[in-house]
């Protein structure tokens, strides 16, 4: 949950409903490199692969919690132009997944079509790193504003990443660079929509179960809806478990990159979108997703020079893959029905 703001526009989350239990982590003490907090924030991305992050009471923190009034907005502009204008930015996978995506494209794990509208402004286009693409007069009348939004959600991922490279014993500024801000990448921001149902079936699927297949994923939402599958339990509707928004707070998962990268050793959790519990499921429910990427020219392979990602064992083949090439496999692993999303990663260091 972003602001106060957003906060009052939504009915109460409801109190009766099963809730993950995830840890929230103050983002001001990361950045002071507490080492308690470090630690903590270490153990939840080997447990959960999913965290809260409290971006109160820092200047970054609030001025992207700021940022995101601003995206949602544009979010409720966007996609609230008529089908007919959507259209003529709508996005083409697997070659490009930028632009607009309508409800009803992909299916959902009971094999029925997804609820979710969606735009996908790429940082490339808004940052500059490549000639400018066309998108609707909403998003080009409000350029700077998402510039800056993907300015300070960089800011926050590098400070993570960085507290990240300090557990794992690498280099100083190691992630980071491999996600920078002004090299080419995937790197993107989602801005997500669905529509309220007449009748409301609390079990619809709104987007299916998935990992992201990026570096992290820094997510503001407003409504419920969000779950998370804990790892080891079976995937049945009952072992769901819904992510309450919190206030001034954003949501953080990593992404299978990162389970490559060490070796298995952090985690990325099976996660879903189904309908709003309670009142909420009455309101149209939004949500942003800033999905990190590294840049296309990095290696997939492991991280070397940490003090406690796992080694390459006997037997083991290196990945020698650029993001590009392994993304592009994995897309096409999916597409053919070879591999079922599952939650990865968490080794025990």
């Amino acid at each position: 949950m972003p602001t106060p703001k957003l906060l009052s526009q939504c009915p109460e989350f409801p109190p009766t409903v099963p809730v993950a239990d995830l840890p929230v982590f103050s983002f001001v003490k990361i950045g002071e490199h507490d080492a308690d907090e470090g630690k903590r924030l270490f153990d939840a991305c080997r447990e959960y692969g999913f965290f809260l992050l409290d971006l109160k009471s820092s200047k970054i923190g609030e001025n992207l919690l700021h940022d995101a009034e601003h995206m949602f907005e544009l979010t409720t502009t966007t996609l609230g132009l008529a089908e007919s204008v959507l259209s003529k930015y709508a996005y083409n996978p697997p070659k490009d997944l930028l632009g607009y995506k309508c409800a009803g494209k992909l299916r959902t794990d009971d094999g029925k079509l997804d609820a979710m509208e969606m735009y996908t402004l790429g940082q490339d286009d808004i940052i500059g790193n490549i000639p400018p693409r066309k998108n609707p007069e909403t998003i080009e009348a409000h350029r700077k504003e998402c510039q800056e939004f993907f300015r300070h959600a960089h800011a926050v991922m590098t400070v993570l990443l960085g507290a990240l490279d300090r557990e794992l014993g690498l280099p100083p500024g190691t992630l980071e660079r491999l996600s920078p801000l002004d090299k080419p990448s995937d790197t993107s921001l989602r801005l997500l929509l669905s529509h309220p149902q007449s009748i409301v079936d609390k079990n619809r699927i709104t987007l299916g179960g998935h990992t992201d297949i990026g570096t992290a994923t820094l997510l503001f939402h407003v409504a419920g809806g969000l779950q998370i599958l804990p790892a080891g339990s079976e995937n049945v509707h009952s072992n769901w478990r819904y992510i309450r928004p919190e206030p001034g707070c954003a949501l953080i998962n990593l992404g299978d990159t990162l389970v490559e990268w060490t070796g298995g050793l952090l985690r990325s959790s099976l996660h879903r979108v189904v309908t709003a519990p309670g009142a909420q499921a009455s309101v149209p429910r939004q949500s942003l997703a800033y999905l990190v990427r590294p840049e296309r020219n990095a290696s997939m392979r492991r991280l070397e020079g940490g003090t406690v990602i796992p080694r390459m064992k006997e037997g083991e083949e290196a990945e020698t893959r650029s993001v590009s090439e392994w993304a592009a496999w994995r897309a096409q692993q999916i597409i053919k029905g070879e591999l079922k999303p599952h939650t990865r990663g968490g080794k025990p260091v």
